[in-house]
């Protein structure tokens, strides 16, 4: 037994009581910011998938705005070397897109792993990205892309990353892109075996002269992800030397229950030369992403 939000009483846990609450289907983006403009403290739901969870931990809402019509927000295109991810677009509609497929490779194996088979089908990356979960992944894999959110259609972006220092709403207008720069890319990996004490995102990308740059998100079911970066100097990796200097730049804050920071960045630095000996093996070859 617990106590409800909204004096619903007492009642199982199997159980939750609602309040009424005023919906709102829009079919376009274009209504969608009207009605998040005129309500700007309305609740967007993307999959509900999450927003369920939320409600049975006892958050109440007046106004739904309901995303499942818009379907602009399930596009999914690669234009100028970005590639452009639709906010709605579920874990299964983009592990299985041919066009991230052939893009980035490793992107739709690292999304196709996330999750259960039920979740996949109903959970949407901007809704994984806005619930600001520590336990979600797309973060970790969008964070070491560099992706940016757009907000707004087009009025603002910021990186994925900076949600976890906005220590305000989670919610910041309406999301309606998701971008990745691709036309540098190099290598993309995912290592998560080591879930749910750590896992890594890894992505390497080519500077103007040549030389290569690694940028990491590691993290945890317990901690935000940490952003971590390495400039190579030079065309080739070395997994042990970026690993380690990766390894390094996690913040004591990383620690927790579950282990030391020393331990975490022990993890870090094993998962982190995995990804790295398996993008210098394809680099050897092909550049596949």
């Amino acid at each position: 037994m617990r106590t409800q939000a909204l004096d619903a009483g007492l009642v199982a846990q199997t159980q939750f009581a609602m309040a009424p609450f005023r919906l709102h289907r829009p079919t376009t983006i274009e209504d969608a910011l009207a009605i998040v403009s005129e309500h700007p403290d309305a609740v967007i739901a993307a999959g509900c998938s999450d927003l369920v969870a939320q409600i049975r931990e006892g958050r109440g809402l007046e106004t739904l705005v309901s995303l499942q019509k818009v379907d602009a927000l399930r596009a999914i295109s690669h234009e100028a070397g970005v590639l452009h991810i639709g906010p709605m677009v579920t874990h299964h509609a983009g592990a299985t897109n041919e066009l991230v497929g052939t893009v980035i490779p490793n992107l739709a194996a690292a999304w196709a792993s996330i999750a259960t088979v039920r979740i996949r089908y109903t959970a949407t990356a901007g809704g994984n990205v806005m619930a600001r979960r520590y336990r979600y992944e797309m973060p970790l894999l969008l964070g070491a892309l560099d992706a940016d959110l757009v907000f707004d259609a087009g009025a603002a972006s910021r990186p994925v990353a900076s949600l976890w220092a906005d220590t305000g709403s989670a919610q910041r207008g309406l999301l309606t892109d998701i971008t990745i720069r691709t036309d540098d890319l190099v290598w993309f990996g995912y290592e998560r075996s080591m879930r749910p004490t750590a896992t890594v995102a890894l992505a390497v990308r080519r500077n103007p002269d040549g030389t290569l740059r690694v940028r990491a998100h590691a993290g945890s079911e317990y901690r935000h992800g940490f952003a971590l970066t390495a400039d190579t100097g030079a065309g080739e990796l070395d997994p042990l030397e970026v690993s380690t200097q990766l390894a390094r730049q996690l913040p004591d804050e990383c620690a927790d229950y579950t282990g030391s920071a020393e331990y975490r960045r022990h993890l870090v630095r094993v998962l982190s030369r995995r990804l790295l000996t398996a993008a210098c093996a394809q680099l050897k070859g092909t550049t596949t992403r």
